[in-house]
């Protein structure tokens, strides 16, 4: 069995690191230990650590790599072609629709052309502009499966025949039962938006005094490090700290990407989300924590320090967040089981029409 897993960025966001991994073990469930996967990717050596074979999607001095065209042009000879669960089919400002139609436009047109079983992985689509929103439908409706993330991303492409589910570090995760009293210092993970720190999460560090950082991403064109050298943490936890060790107490984490609030609360930590796009409402919406996530332009800073107080001082408030992300993660569990059948079912119908057809 050969699968392709297209769209694939960098491990050096951590985020991505984990859809990566999520998507591996999706599929590695569904069709078993012994895949051989190929993994197309933007930055590929930073998937060196994985088992499977990587293919460089970046485009060089010279246009795109030999070995890259190539595999586009033979997705026939796979048993699966899957996209990457994510938030990469993006075209709304001009330089998003750029770099979505360089890097992701030619995967997505060869999955589309396939006569391979295709799978999209649970997506946020869009914001797309009125001139890429045609022939970004165009494709997905010819692809056979398009999981989506949010509501939004449903209802603009409700006549594409997508279907609604939830993150894949939903579906299924499990969360570290951390039983000590929270720590009373907060833990802060900012991104720049459009450029640059926005203005309320500076307003909200000043309100907080005392916060720890954490950067979730370190990589070319993507990288929080000077964010968090400007907004005044009194230290950076490393990866290890913040997401491993599980004997430690409890942190509050306010979180500006997504997977950087959802890696911190399958941790087992309180976390408080920071939006910029829909897939973050989306996802929060799916845990029941609604209140706990703020768009990340439009927020009210205090509000957002009196979560941080009530998390630290009130056992209720923390008995009823962790019995919200338990419901959560059982729905998961039951979305996951039924996600694994129906991506065999879509191989194994593909098989016996070869089968037929021999």
């Amino acid at each position: 069995m050969k699968v392709v897993l297209l769209h694939a960025y960098s491990a050096a966001n951590a985020g991505d690191g984990l859809l990566v991994d999520e998507s591996l073990a999706l599929l590695r469930e569904a069709l078993g230990q012994s895949v051989e996967f190929t993994v197309v990717a933007s930055h590929p050596e930073t998937f060196s650590h994985l088992d499977v074979a990587l293919v460089d999607a970046a485009p060089g001095k010279f246009g795109f790599k030999r070995s890259y065209l190539k595999l586009l042009r033979s997705l026939g000879e796979f048993d699966l072609v899957a996209g990457v669960g994510g938030g990469y089919l993006r075209a709304g400002r001009l330089e998003e629709t750029a770099k979505s139609a360089v890097i992701h436009g030619p995967q997505l047109l060869a999955a589309a052309r396939s006569t391979t079983p295709t799978v999209y992985l649970p997506q946020s689509i869009g914001p797309v502009n009125q001139m890429m929103l045609p022939p970004l439908k165009a494709a997905i409706r010819r692809l056979d499966r398009v999981l989506v993330r949010d509501d939004r991303s449903l209802g603009e492409l409700s006549d594409c025949g997508v279907e609604r589910t939830l993150d894949l570090a939903i579906l299924g995760g499990q969360i570290n039962d951390r039983t000590l009293e929270p720590h009373p210092v907060p833990v802060v993970s900012a991104r720049p938006v459009r450029g640059a720190v926005p203005p309320l999460v500076t307003d909200l560090c000043a309100q907080l005094g005392r916060f720890d950082g954490y950067v979730q991403s370190e990589t070319r064109g993507n990288d929080d490090r000077s964010v968090m050298a400007a907004i005044g943490a009194e230290r950076i936890l490393t990866r290890a700290e913040l997401l491993d060790s599980a004997s430690t107490s409890p942190r509050v984490v306010i979180a500006v990407r997504l997977h950087a609030a959802l890696m911190a609360l399958r941790a087992g930590h309180f976390v408080i989300h920071l939006a910029y796009e829909r897939k973050g409402f989306g996802a929060f919406a799916d845990l029941g924590l609604t209140p706990y996530v703020h768009n990340v332009s439009m927020f009210e800073p205090n509000r957002v320090v009196r979560q941080v107080e009530d998390f630290v001082t009130d056992k209720r408030v923390r008995d009823c967040y962790r019995a919200s992300v338990a419901q959560a993660m059982e729905r998961g569990n039951s979305r996951r089981v039924e996600l694994v059948r129906e991506i065999r079912s879509l191989v194994d119908a593909a098989n016996a029409q070869i089968s037929a057809g021999d």
